[in-house]
């Protein structure tokens, strides 16, 4: 029996990122399926955006309700709900539509996102790392006649112009270092030649885009922080999730 990509036991980069931000106690839970994930509407909005780009499995529902105040539209969406799709509003419809074609009319399009005989979309991959097995869902890769890879991440942000600094704090960097070892591991390609950007595409108007080059640095920071989370796994073993915090924490004075 196949098991969904989701299920798998590997380490995803948004499980491990959540080592950095909770602990590796609240990470192997939330894994386990013990803590539930987020549910908003700028993650639909986002997914949204990766299926007109990407392709990919239709999992919405677009409303003709203009709200949900009347028992048929209350019934209609719980109805849409109970099979598993995620309602949206014709307003981010419209939204949605005008990020996809500023996107597609970008001129860095066709050379980072575009299709061709050795690019993939939403391809999944599967390596380890110094014993810890790891897997990823690329948006986007193309293999080069070269031999290196051109790997792209599409991203949805409603805070357009402070996206470099939460590149750091979300560990977009973690991501990139991962998803770059995947994609060489899968495709036998070669590091120093692999380029990282990410589609950074805005989901307020006047809906900006804009491709965004990792620098070394930027991976090297990602790199140091999947050594760290490989550490953390390989030291938590096989023992229980604990939520009983051990370390105790110095407060400062954060009044200023």
């Amino acid at each position: 029996m196949q098991v969904d990509y989701y299920d798998r036991p590997e380490w995803s980069y948004s499980q491990m990122k959540t080592i950095l931000d909770s602990g590796i106690d609240y990470a192997v839970a939330k894994k386990q399926g013990k803590i539930p994930g987020p549910k908003s509407p700028a993650i639909d909005l986002g997914q949204l955006a990766h299926m007109m780009v990407l392709g990919g499995p239709d999992q919405f529902a677009l409303s003709e309700f203009p709200d949900y105040r009347t028992k048929a539209a209350r019934e209609w969406r719980d109805s849409q709900e109970e099979l598993g799709k995620i309602v949206i509003s014709q307003a981010q419809w419209n939204d949605i539509e005008q990020i996809v074609t500023n996107i597609e009319a970008h001129p860095h399009f066709k050379e980072y996102l575009g299709k061709g005989d050795k690019a993939f979309n939403e391809l999944e991959l599967y390596a380890t790392a110094d014993g810890v097995k790891l897997r990823g869902k690329a948006d986007y890769l193309r293999k080069l006649d070269s031999g290196g890879l051109i790997i792209t991440d599409l991203k949805t942000t409603a805070q357009f112009d402070s996206w470099n600094r939460k590149a750091y704090y979300s560990h977009y960097d973690l991501q990139a270092a991962v998803y770059s070892l995947l994609g060489t591991a899968a495709l036998n390609a070669k590091p120093e030649l692999t380029n990282y950007y990410f589609c950074v595409a805005e989901t307020v108007p006047p809906y900006r885009v804009q491709f965004m080059h990792t620098s070394l640095e930027f991976i090297e920071s990602g790199e140091r922080k999947l050594r760290k989370c490989i550490d953390e796994i390989k030291q938590f073993g096989d023992r229980e999730p604990s939520f009983l915090l051990q370390e105790v924490i110095e407060l400062g004075d954060y009044s200023l």
